[in-house]
């Protein structure tokens, strides 16, 4: 980079008085002695020698007047724009702040304000550029030596369309044939910004001149700090928009608990809050007036009334409707309160200017009783969660604060941002993050101990399925048949811990056998109960008679009206060592004799109707005769390839014991509940 040598005189005019209207151009003056300012590589800050004068230009020849450098402005306020040591800018975290006019002798000023300033530039060497502040209120238009030089706004015949604030350079004509120039500003303000605090209102902090190249570097590193001030923001933003899908998710997943569909809301709300945010600030995409619509008159208080809705939810308030309506109440209100308080912003006038400062404090105080309806919610959830209360307690109260954060900032001067590092975090950023901690905090508090009070309920359906198991089986196992003509062979294996399937083989003393087989509908619990109603009516009524169509008369009996739904099928045979068979069928498999499938009549399942007959059929079976009763779940067998056992492979295997033959489903694929019965009529 070239060094070049740049001499920059400021004229200083001396305070003649202050006018409002606008005197007549006057003829140039002599300029009065200068102080001279060596300028190389750097840059020159024009904080001395401003002149001000609230108001507008008159036009001649469609050119402001007080653009004009013949114009005589030595009746004009000064207006000094140099910091002093150790001011600091609240809203951008930067070195240097200068008060507005609001602080200097112009309260009540809004609308139209000028600034001029005369310069002498001695051999520049290089065109000049000129560094406006990053901090202004609100646009403005700028004019060197009568000539229009840029604006940041756009000023129109229909008004002024404003953007938040950021520095921007703008090349200079060259200076007069004696090196004058005169730089003359146009601001324009909303009424809406002179309650953002006490100080608004024009430049918080001086232009630059210099070279294009220093002036370039210095704009690109306030740039890049306008970035870093809105670090809070966007990091939140980006955290929300990670956390927002699993909130989806968890409503999705439990739609009764309504408390996770109120955290989506807010979590998009803030997300929309930041993404509004940064468009706003970062960029000229939305207006003033748009983003102020959508953020401060939509987005924050809905945001802080979703909050409300969420932890209402969240500690089992929702009898306590009085809080949605007094919510809901607040939110409208500070709505419409800080819709009237920027009215001006949106162009609209109705609203009387004596008004605006009480709507503003509405909307604050509107703000603050949402915020202590959360308080209130604290306190409740604090009666029936103290762990939980405690754990939202500082985040609540923070957000709460932060309700007043702008106010308490824009009225008082209390901070409201800070810059570690440079990076801007608000204090409405904080609360927003360890909310969301808070509520991620006991989320998985609630989670740990509904997964520790379901593995104690498991533990103990656990317990109880294996004393029911225990117990069926007890319940099942038939007598010992202890009898020279018959030898009999059971196999049960449930698909649960308790089944379905039911079986019994009792004998008389004159040698005869009862043989009888069923499966309920169904599995687990509830078929396992009328399986032992089932074998209890099976022995009692054995006791009085072996017939099989007595039996499943009786069985069908002891289901109607008591199986909540269920069925059973069911087999009964009484077998005499004669070799005479007498089988009665209720929709149950047919048993295999010796390999072959038997040709018995069936009938309707038990518990259908109590109209229903079961014929019986008389066999007659051979010393060294086989015969094999089972339940569908050989059957039904399934492999991988959702292929069933089949009953050609049943009967293939049918003369086998009955332990190999439930081996052989249950390796091929048990979906059921398995039982085989096998009774060898002895030779």
């Amino acid at each position: 980079m070239k060094t070049i040598g740049l001499l920059i005189v400021l004229l200083p005019v001396p305070l003649l008085g202050f006018s409002q209207t606008a005197p007549a151009p006057q003829a140039r003056v002599p300029l009065p002695s200068a102080q001279v300012i060596t300028l190389g590589n750097s840059v020159a800050t024009l904080g001395h020698g401003w002149k001000f004068s609230p108001g507008d230009s008159p036009l001649m020849n469609g050119s402001p007047v007080w653009s004009q450098p013949g114009y005589d402005d030595s009746h004009w306020a000064l207006m000094d724009l140099t910091p002093k040591p150790g001011s600091f800018d609240i809203q951008y975290g930067t070195a240097g702040f200068v008060p507005g006019w609001t602080r200097r002798g112009y309260p009540k000023l809004n609308g139209y304000a000028w600034y001029r300033l005369r310069l002498r530039i001695i051999n520049p060497g290089e065109p000049l550029w000129l560094k406006m502040p990053l901090d202004f209120d609100d646009a403005y238009q700028l004019y060197a030596n009568g000539r229009y030089v840029g604006q940041f706004g756009k000023f129109s015949a229909n008004g002024v369309a404003l953007y938040y604030s950021r520095a921007a350079s703008y090349p200079l004509p060259p200076p007069d044939p004696d090196g004058n120039i005169v730089l003359a500003v146009r601001f324009y303000m909303s009424t809406a910004t002179q309650f953002l605090g006490p100080d608004v209102g024009g430049m918080h902090a001086p232009p630059v001149l210099g070279l294009a190249s220093t002036v370039h570097l210095l704009q690109t590193a306030e740039d890049a700090a306008n970035v870093e001030s809105f670090f809070g923001p966007i990091f939140q933003s980006f955290l929300f928009l990670l956390v927002s899908p699993l909130a989806l998710w968890a409503w999705l997943r439990t739609q009764h608990e309504r408390a996770w569909l109120w955290l989506f809301l807010v979590l998009a709300c803030n997300l929309l809050n930041g993404v509004l945010t940064v468009l706003g600030d970062l960029s000229t995409v939305l207006t003033i007036s748009q983003d102020t619509f959508a953020n401060q008159v939509v987005a924050t208080p809905l945001r802080l009334f979703l909050w409300v809705m969420f932890w209402r939810e969240w500690f089992g308030l929702r009898e306590k409707r009085w809080i949605s309506r007094t919510a809901s109440l607040l939110l409208v209100a500070q709505m419409l309160t800080e819709f009237l308080a920027n009215s001006g912003l949106f162009g609209l006038r109705f609203v009387p200017q004596p008004w605006l400062p009480s709507l503003n404090l509405a909307s604050v105080w509107s703000s603050a009783a949402l915020g202590a309806l959360l308080v209130v919610i604290l306190v409740e959830g604090f009666r029936r969660d103290r762990t939980e209360a405690l754990l939202a307690a500082f985040p609540i109260l923070l957000l709460e604060y932060a309700s007043f954060g702008a106010y308490l900032q824009n009225s008082f001067d209390i901070q409201y941002s800070f810059f570690p590092f440079g990076l801007g975090v608000s204090t409405g950023n904080i609360a927003s993050m360890l909310m969301l901690l808070a509520v991620g905090a006991v989320a998985m508090r609630r989670f740990l101990r509904t997964q520790v009070s379901e593995e104690l309920a498991r533990q103990a359906i656990a317990k109880d399925l294996e004393q029911a198991q225990q117990l069926q089986q007890r319940v099942l196992v038939p007598e010992a048949i202890a009898s020279r003509h018959f030898m009999v062979e059971t196999e049960y294996r449930p698909a649960q811990t308790v089944g379905g399937d039911f079986f019994q083989t009792l004998s008389r003393p004159d040698g005869s056998l009862l043989v009888v087989i069923g499966d309920v509908s169904g599995k687990g619990v509830s078929a396992a109960m009328l399986v032992a109603v089932l074998v209890g009516a099976i022995r009692t009524r054995a006791d009085e008679s072996f017939d099989p169509a007595s039996m499943l008369a009786t069985l069908n009996g002891r289901l109607i009206g008591r199986s909540g739904g269920h069925f059973a099928t069911c087999l009964a045979a009484e077998i005499h060592p004669d070799g005479t068979m007498r089988i009665a069928n209720a929709g149950h498999l047919p048993p295999y004799l010796n390999g072959r499938e038997m040709e018995v009549e069936g009938s309707l399942p038990l518990g259908v109707t109590e109209k229903a007959e079961y014929p019986v059929q008389t066999f007659r079976v051979k010393p060294g005769d086989r015969l094999t009763f089972m339940t569908d779940g050989v059957v039904e067998a399934t492999n991988e390839a959702k292929e069933l056992f089949g009953f050609e492979r049943t009967r293939e295997i049918s003369i086998q014991s009955a332990v190999a033959i439930v081996d052989e489903a249950q390796r091929f694929g048990q979906e059921d509940d398995i039982t085989v019965l096998a009774v060898a009529f002895a030779v």
